[in-house]
């Protein structure tokens, strides 16, 4: 079970920088043209950035300019002098407190703390004091998502990657703690509660939910190779889909597909790996991807991922949808 959570900090543990502008406003009199995610059809500069037209670096540039600040980092740092602890979420600070209090350890991992609100009021809040390692780009030399900034997090904490959590609101930074061995758990700014739960969940602080359990079952049945144990997790009505392709219905027809298609009872997988990730559930459907390894009878070695949606009845797949791609093997037979 991991035993560390790190933070990212803008958007993360501070408020969405959309609600921020509201009290900056109400502070300092100025006006900034546009709410972005939270009216988007009132803001055309966050149109032209869902449309690919600018990044969201220069959509904030042309927000903290209708401001009458000169760039976005200017504006962001005036936020949290004006603010000061108003710039922080009580949602995410209630999560590190929980964790803290249960002995697990919490860090922040961030491209531009220091140059976004200086070092002296980072140094000057509490808030920060609670965590066990800091770690900001700006002193760093290589920024999110480069290996170096998480496996320096990962060396302060003094445990493997596999054992932090990362929570942050920018998708190219999750892969990256993914792709160094940390599990990336995504935040919407808007609705922090989703990651926050998942993030109790991985670290043990709340049990398991039924998804959690379901996916993590199924792991282990498939990593098995026990095509009993897999049959028992899918309702007598199971209906699969291969890449958009009906490939069973039934429970003789899966497990034939199972041993036919997918070669579990059929063939022997050696070194086997699998890894299934929940992404998302709600109500009966359930969003999974998962990531597979083995070597085969000629030794070749098979590598391939897949997003899943599984839809749900009586707690067994009913419905179960794979989109597979295979990685071809570079190295060849080894």
């Amino acid at each position: 079970m991991p035993s560390a959570l790190l933070f990212d900090v803008g958007d993360v543990l501070m408020e969405s920088n959309w609600v921020v502008l509201d009290e900056l406003e109400r502070r300092t009199g100025r006006r900034f043209a546009g709410r972005g995610a939270r009216d988007p059809d009132g803001d055309p500069a966050w149109q032209r950035c869902l449309r690919g037209e600018i990044d969201i670096d220069e959509y904030w540039n042309q927000l903290a300019l209708s401001g009458g600040y000169p760039d976005r980092i200017t504006m962001w740092r005036a936020m949290s002098v004006e603010l000061g602890a108003g710039v922080f979420a009580a949602d995410a600070l209630a999560l590190v407190d929980q964790a803290r209090a249960a002995g697990i350890k919490v860090g922040i991992l961030s491209n531009d703390l220091y140059k976004a609100s200086t070092r002296e009021w980072v140094a000057s809040r509490p808030e920060f004091a609670k965590f066990d390692v800091l770690v900001d780009c700006t002193d760093f030399g290589e920024r999110k998502p480069a290996p170096g900034p998480y496996l320096k997090a990962a060396a302060d904490f003094g445990l493997p990657p596999e054992e932090i959590v990362f929570l942050d609101d920018t998708p190219y930074c999750i892969e990256g703690a993914r792709a160094v061995g940390m599990i990336g758990v995504p935040v919407d700014p808007l609705a922090r509660s989703h990651a926050f739960d998942q993030a109790r969940r991985l670290v043990g602080l709340t049990p398991p939910a039924t998804a959690d359990q379901l996916v993590a079952a199924a792991e282990t049945a498939y990593r098995s190779q026990d095509l009993s144990q897999i049959m028992r997790l899918l309702h007598p009505d199971i209906v699969i889909y291969w890449n958009g392709e009906k490939v069973a219905e039934g429970l003789d027809a899966a497990r034939q597909f199972h041993t036919q298609r997918l070669g579990f009872g059929s063939t022997t997988r050696h070194d086997y790996e699998l890894h299934k990730t929940l992404r998302a559930a709600e109500g009966d459907t359930i969003c999974v991807e998962w990531e597979s390894s083995y070597r085969d009878d000629n030794d070749r070695l098979v590598r391939g991922r897949a997003g899943e949606f599984w839809t749900m009845r009586y707690g067994l797949l009913i419905e179960w949808r794979a989109y597979y791609h295979r990685i071809p093997d570079e190295g060849g037979s080894q």
